[in-house]
C-alpha cells in the first residue's frame, strides 16, 4: 500500500494558494516574452531581455523575499497575542524598505550611464533608468503582502500576483506597439515595457490595500516604530530575505551574468556592437523556452516534496525515500521528455514562435539546461524539505561562479553558442551536487536504478520516433511558418502518446507509485 495522504490544514491550503498563483504568474511571465518578440523584433527582444533581470530582481524581492520573512515574524507576534509589537515591527520594515527603494531608484537613475557601459550599449541607459523606478513599488509590495500573510490570510497576495502579471503582460505588449508606432524605435519599446511593469505593480497594491478590512495606518505610522533592537532586527530581516531569495534569483543572476558579459565578449568572438546585440537576441530566446519548460517540468514533481516533508517531520523514513525517489522519477522522465521534444522540434517551433529559424542550434544546445535545471530544482526543494536549506545557496553560489567562468572560455570562442554550453555547464555541475548531497545524507538507503534505465530507453525512442514522425509529416508540407505550426504541435501530441505508452509497458513505476499520483491512476487502473 502507499503511503497515506492526510487533509492538509488551513495553513496548507494558503501554502496551496500561493504556488499555484505563483505558478500562473511565471506561465504568464514566460509566455508574453514570445508576442513581445514578435511585436519588437530581435532588436527590441534584445533591450528587453537586457534590463528584465533588474526588474526580476524586484519581483522576486517584493514576492519571494521580504513578504516571507515579514509574515513570519508577524506571526510569531500575533501568536503571543502582541499585536502592537508586529504593528511597530511592520512599520520600521516599511520605512527601512522605503529609504533603500529610494536609494536604488536614484542609484539607478545616477548610475545608468556607467552600468550600459559596462553592458556594451549606452543606448540602454533610459531603459534601465526606467526599470529603476520600479523599485519605489518595493515597501508597498512588501509589507502588503507581508501583514496579509502573516494573518494567515494568503488570498490578496495570490490574487495580487495574477493581476500584477497580467495587467504587466497587457501593458507591456500595448506600450511596447505604441512606442513603436510613435517612432521610438527599440529602445522607446523598451522603455514602455518598463512602464508597464511598473503598471502591473501599480494595480497590485492597489488589489492588497482595499483586501485588508481593518485598515493599515495602525501598521506604518512613524510614531509607532521606535523600539529596542531595532537596527539588529532589520539587519537580520533584509539578510534573511537575500538567502531565502537566493534560489528563487537563480534564473535571475544567470541572465544578469549573460546581461554584463555577452556584448562585450561576442565583440571579442569577432562580432561588430550590432550583430553582437542580434547574436543575443537570438539566444534570448531560449529563456521563455527554458522558464515554461522548467514550470512544466517541476509542477508536478513538487507537489510531492510537502508529502516528503511531513513523513520526515512525523519520523516516517520509509514514506520518505518513497516520495523523495518518485519525486526525481517524475523529474528526469518530464524533464527528459520536454528536453528530447525540444531538441527535435526546435526549428520548427523557432519559427513557429519568433517568425524565422535563425539561432536553432544555439536553442538545441541552451534547451539542455531544462532537464539540469529542474534535477537541481528538485533536489534543492527535497534538501530545503530536510531543513538543509543551506546546500542549495551553496550550489547556486557555486553555479554562478562556474556560469561567469564558462562565458569566458567559451564565448570568444564560440559565440553565443559558447554562452549556451557555459549555462548548461553551470546547470549540470549544480544539479550533480544536489544529488550528491541528496545521496549523502541518505546514506544507507537503497536506491532503485532500475526504473532510470527503463526511463533512458523511453527518452531514446521518444527521440527516434518524433525524428521520424517529424520527417515523415514534413514532406507533405510546404515550409511557412503556418506549416510550422502544424508540425512542431503534430509532433508534441505524437511524443506523448509516445511516452504514455512506453510508461504503461516498460516497469518505470511500481504499483504504489501509480496508486499515489492522479494523473498516473487514471491512465493505469490497479486493481
Amino acid at each position: 500500500m502507499p503511503p497515506q495522504i492526510h487533509k492538509g490544514d488551513e495553513l496548507l491550503r494558503g501554502a496551496f494558494i500561493l504556488s499555484l498563483a505563483a505558478i500562473v504568474a511565471k506561465v504568464m511571465s514566460a509566455a508574453y516574452r514570445i508576442p513581445y518578440q514578435n511585436i519588437a523584433g530581435d532588436l527590441g527582444f534584445y533591450v528587453y531581455q537586457q534590463i528584465y533581470p533588474f526588474y526580476g530582481l524586484m519581483v522576486t524581492l517584493s514576492i519571494f523575499g521580504f513578504p516571507v520573512v515579514l509574515s513570519r515574524n508577524i506571526a510569531q507576534y500575533e501568536a503571543k497575542n502582541e499585536r502592537k509589537k508586529a504593528q511597530a515591527y511592520s512599520s520600521v520594515v516599511f520605512y527601512t524598505l522605503l529609504l533603500l527603494s529610494i536609494f536604488a531608484t536614484v542609484l539607478f537613475y545616477l548610475g545608468a550611464p556607467f552600468i550600459a557601459k559596462i553592458i556594451g550599449d549606452v543606448q540602454l541607459t533610459e531603459p534601465l533608468r526606467a526599470v529603476g523606478l520600479s523599485y519605489l513599488l518595493i515597501p508597498f509590495l512588501s509589507i502588503f503582502r507581508g501583514v496579509h500573510q502573516g494573518q494567515q490570510n494568503m488570498l490578496p497576495t495570490a490574487i495580487s500576483q495574477v493581476i500584477e502579471q497580467f495587467i504587466r503582460v497587457l501593458a507591456i505588449l500595448l506600450l511596447a506597439f505604441l512606442f513603436l508606432s510613435w517612432g521610438y524605435g527599440p529602445y522607446g519599446a523598451g522603455i514602455g515595457a518598463a512602464y508597464g511593469s511598473i503598471a502591473g505593480g501599480v494595480v497590485a497594491i492597489i488589489v492588497l490595500f482595499f483586501s485588508k478590512k481593518t485598515g493599515w495606518k495602525s501598521w506604518l505610522r512613524i510614531h509607532a516604530t521606535i523600539y529596542t533592537g531595532m537596527f539588529k532586527d532589520m539587519f537580520q530581516f533584509l539578510s534573511q530575505s537575500l538567502y531565502i531569495c537566493i534560489g528563487a534569483m537563480t534564473f535571475i543572476f544567470f541572465q544578469l551574468i549573460d546581461v554584463f558579459s555577452m556584448v562585450r565578449l561576442l565583440e571579442l568572438y569577432g562580432l561588430a556592437s550590432v550583430e553582437a546585440f542580434y547574436q543575443k537576441a537570438l539566444y534570448d530566446r531560449g529563456q521563455p523556452l527554458l522558464q515554461l519548460g522548467t514550470i512544466v517540468t517541476t509542477t508536478f514533481s513538487l507537489a510531492l516534496v510537502p508529502l516528503l516533508t511531513s513523513a520526515k517531520a512525523n519520523g516516517h523514513f520509509k514514506e520518505m525515500f518513497f516520495y523523495r525517489h518518485l519525486t526525481l522519477k517524475l523529474t528526469i522522465l518530464i524533464g527528459g521528455a520536454a528536453t528530447v521534444g525540444l531538441i527535435v522540434i526546435m526549428e520548427p517551433l523557432n519559427s513557429m514562435l519568433f517568425s524565422d529559424r535563425m539561432g536553432s542550434s544555439i536553442l538545441k544546445v541552451f534547451v539542455l539546461s531544462i532537464f539540469v535545471s529542474a534535477i537541481y530544482m528538485t533536489s534543492a526543494s527535497i534538501l530545503q524539505g530536510k531543513g538543509l536549506i543551506h546546500l542549495p545557496a551553496i550550489a547556486v553560489v557555486m553555479g554562478l561562479i562556474l556560469k561567469s567562468l564558462f562565458n569566458v572560455l567559451f564565448v570568444p570562442l564560440s559565440g553565443a553558442m559558447g554562452a549556451a554550453i557555459a549555462t548548461v555547464l553551470a546547470f549540470t555541475v549544480m544539479a550533480c551536487s544536489m544529488l550528491y548531497f541528496l545521496r549523502k545524507d541518505e546514506k544507507g538507503a537503497r536506491t532503485p536504478f532500475k526504473p532510470y534505465g527503463f526511463m533512458a530507453i523511453i527518452l531514446i525512442l521518444l527521440f527516434v520516433f518524433t525524428s521520424l514522425w517529424m520527417n515523415f509529416v514534413e514532406r507533405f508540407l510546404e515550409y511557412s511558418r503556418m506549416s510550422d505550426m502544424l508540425l512542431s504541435i503534430s509532433t508534441v501530441f505524437f511524443g506523448v502518446i509516445i511516452v504514455l505508452l512506453l510508461i504503461r509497458v516498460l516497469p518505470v513505476f511500481d504499483e504504489d507509485e501509480w496508486k499515489v499520483i492522479p494523473i498516473l491512476k487514471k491512465w493505469k487502473r490497479v486493481k
